[in-house]
């Protein structure tokens, strides 16, 4: 069987016709509009916004593309951030525990094939020195 790698499809399987770019995620006709093959239900212009208050006790918030939650839940992610942690040596910065932690999400979702976006923010808490 011969393969055509001008047709083939990489990526998310949701995101069909599979040829979306982020940057074209809102006004993207041919992924949008059925008639040019796109599906109108899979790519839509509304965040995912979730507010709350932030407690005295947290130790850090993190902020992930879809590419990190496909692959990690967070319970995965908050484990391995705390393991992270406990595995650095000395007096670590709050600067260097983010970048270890931010570089181990990362790390940890591409290991599993993740092949969408794969941003992290971390904000860190004074808590997280004391983990």
């Amino acid at each position: 069987m011969k393969v055509n790698k001008e047709n083939m499809i990489l990526g998310p399987y949701r995101v069909l016709p599979g040829r979306l770019s982020v940057s074209r995620t809102f006004g993207d006709a041919e992924s949008k509009l059925i008639k040019y093959g796109g599906n109108p239900n899979v790519i839509i212009a509304e965040p995912e916004i979730k507010a709350f208050k932030i407690s005295k006790d947290y130790d850090f918030i993190l902020l992930a593309s879809d590419g990190i939650f496909d692959k990690l839940n967070n319970k995965e992610i908050v484990q391995l951030i705390y393991e992270t942690i406990s595995k650095m040596k000395g007096n670590p910065t709050i600067n260097k525990q983010c970048m270890e932690c931010v570089d181990a999400v990362i790390k940890t979702s591409l290991m599993r094939k993740s092949l969408d976006n794969v941003t992290v923010v971390m904000i860190a808490f004074k808590n997280l020195l004391n983990v």
